[in-house]
């Protein structure tokens, strides 16, 4: 499980949601855009602690929130993983300094 991750704006200026990032080496990382319904409904889940799926936009990708772990299920590549606890903690900095995101 990779606690090398960071959460930033989008590259648009103006465009609603977040990407999460990867880090793996200096010069190796994998970024996964959450659109604006999708961060939304990921903060809620965290919020209440709940088990859940979240189905991304492309339909082929997806997140499966656990109590201890968050999989990241993208399209033709190998799944991601952040600690549940890690991440509620991460997304709720990134809310409290892109209120509007």
């Amino acid at each position: 499980m990779t606690e090398d991750f960071k959460i930033e704006t989008p590259y648009l200026p103006g465009e609603k949601g977040c990407r999460i990032t990867w880090l793996f080496t200096d010069d190796e990382e994998k970024t996964l855009y959450l659109r604006h319904e999708d961060l939304m409904e990921m903060i809620e889940i965290l919020e209440h602690g709940t088990t859940a799926k979240i189905e991304m936009e492309d339909g082929a990708s997806s997140i499966l929130v656990n109590s201890d772990s968050t999989d990241f299920f993208l399209a033709g590549q190998k799944s991601q993983k952040i600690e549940t606890l890690a991440l509620k903690i991460a997304l709720k900095e990134f809310i409290k300094n892109n209120p509007n995101a």
